[in-house]
């Protein structure tokens, strides 16, 4: 008897491999080296997008920003600047039509006043997720083929998104502002779903600004905010049952401030852009058939093992992070404040009643000595903690600053206290084999005896004793309806086969 098999097409995004590239972005400014007395404080953002995609290269392209604070002939001054990013990816593992997610870090900032010009430099470490779109024919069933029938996870992505959200926030100071030291944004996604045609970001910018009160007293204060936003990405065929997964990146960030001598009071005004990188996708059931066979050919099967891969919504933890960190002998000086606190993670490990992170706080103190000198120190304290998050799969994980104070407790040691949110991803794959095609063999043997009785085995199931006996699961049952499967090994099996 011929068989028709018949197939359906499974779409798969299988992550292929993470590639990495350090990139140094430098940027030259229009400040005299000379001039500068001391470095107070420097930062960079960046965005970065991919390029084109051949076999083995992937190019990425994007601008970082710098914000640098100085001291120059006994005043704070301060030097904005940009320059391009632009580098590549190489792996083997890369082919074209590929698809690449990137995210980035700036692991430091280095300023250098040994040329003409003072010239600053980010060195990002720029990530990148290999993604291939497979499509794969599973066997689901067919005339004159016997299957079994099984239930697989797929994932079906309804499209990837990038959206830039842009905030402009106002606040009233209470005190006249001559200059901004250091500003700093940070971004934490709070909740990630889909709407009709959308995918729908809730999160939090938390903003520092560290300012020079001007008059008499010139003291250095430093001002904390969070902006609560909602952001919406186009995204065509999203549907608010589906599921959605997104991370956030500070593009830029600029600070305006306009002062009312009469009142005394100044208007601090943000900008600040946030990338929006994500993805809609559903988690979806498909049957197709993990085994085949014919009662009258023997069949050759070839199988495929399709993989489909996922990212969960990101989940977040608020922790509070306290340590000791050494900062060298600072004399009579007093702390003023802290800038540029980061939290870099080491590591990450799923427990039984969380997510294990472990890691390092790292700030710039700023001090004022007795002679009135601003200068700062690097205080830097190692971390543990637990975060009370249930997750599945491989993670990632994210933490986002959101303030930190610094005490002294000796002249040598000081107390640092950070404020934290982390944000895990997970990622899970599904792996399953699909028959992906069905040749016609060699007829079987055929067996003359018009009933046969058979012993099967111990805890044998009906697709197994239905293959080796070569008769259909349905015609087995509706034969032998006292069986409960999976068998002992002492029931007698009737085929009957009609002559």
């Amino acid at each position: 008897m011929p068989i028709e098999p018949v197939f359906e097409n499974l779409s798969a995004n299988e992550k292929i491999k993470d590639v990495v590239c350090q990139v140094k972005v430098e940027c030259k400014t229009d400040v005299s080296a000379d001039s500068v007395e001391r470095v107070l404080n420097d930062n960079a953002y960046s965005s970065v997008n991919i390029g084109g995609i051949t076999d083995g290269k992937a190019e990425f392209f994007g601008r970082t920003t710098f914000f640098i604070c100085y001291e120059s002939e006994g005043a704070v001054k301060k030097c904005e600047c940009g320059a391009e990013v632009k580098d590549f990816f190489l792996s083997e593992a890369i082919k074209e039509g590929d698809f690449i997610k990137v995210g980035w870090e700036t692991e430091r900032v280095e300023t250098d006043l040994s040329g003409i010009k003072m010239t600053v430099s980010a060195y990002l470490t720029v990530k990148g997720e290999v993604f291939r779109k497979t499509e794969y024919s599973a066997l689901t069933g067919g005339d004159g083929v016997y299957c079994d029938l099984k239930s697989v996870n797929t994932v079906k992505s309804y499209g990837t998104v990038t959206s830039v959200y842009s905030a402009e926030e106002e606040f009233e100071l209470k005190y006249p502002v001559r200059e901004v030291i250091a500003h700093r944004a940070e971004v934490c996604l709070t909740q990630v779903q889909c709407g009709v045609g959308t995918v729908i970001c809730d999160g939090e910018i938390y903003l520092s600004e560290i300012l020079l009160q001007s008059g008499d007293k010139n003291d250095i204060i430093r001002e904390n905010r969070i902006i609560p936003f909602r952001a919406e990405a186009e995204c065509e065929d999203a549907m608010p049952q589906i599921s959605a997964t997104c991370r956030a990146f500070i593009k830029s960030l600029k600070t305006d401030v306009s002062v009312d001598e009469e009142k005394n009071i100044s208007t601090l005004t943000a900008f600040v852009s946030v990338d929006l990188r994500g993805e809609a996708y559903a988690i979806a059931e498909e049957t197709v058939a993990v085994d085949a066979f014919n009662s009258e050919n023997e069949l050759t099967l070839s199988k495929s093992q399709a993989t489909f891969t996922a990212e969960s919504a990101p989940q977040s933890a608020f922790c509070k992070l306290t340590g000791t960190a050494t900062i060298g002998d600072i004399g009579s000086a007093r702390i003023i404040t802290v800038a540029s606190e980061k939290i870099e993670v080491s590591s990450a490990s799923p427990k039984d009643n969380g997510v294990s992170v472990t890691g390092a706080v790292t700030a710039n103190v700023l001090f004022i000595g007795e002679d009135g000198k601003i200068f700062t120190r690097k205080a830097e304290t190692p971390f543990e903690t637990l975060l009370a998050v249930k997750t599945d799969g491989e993670i990632k994980v994210v933490a986002t600053p959101k303030s930190a104070t610094v005490r002294l407790v000796t002249m040598t040691e000081a107390e640092c206290d950070a404020e934290a949110v982390f944000t895990v991803y997970s990622e899970s794959a599904f792996k399953t084999d699909v028959i992906s095609a069905v040749e016609t063999g060699e007829i079987k043997p055929e067996t003359m005896a018009a009933v046969s009785v058979y012993i099967p085995l111990a805890g044998e199931g009906l697709w197994g004793l239905a293959k080796r006996l070569n008769v259909c699961p349905e015609t087995l049952v509706s034969t032998n309806p006292d069986l409960q499967f999976p068998l002992t090994g002492k029931e007698r099996i009737v085929v009957y086969r009609q002559k």
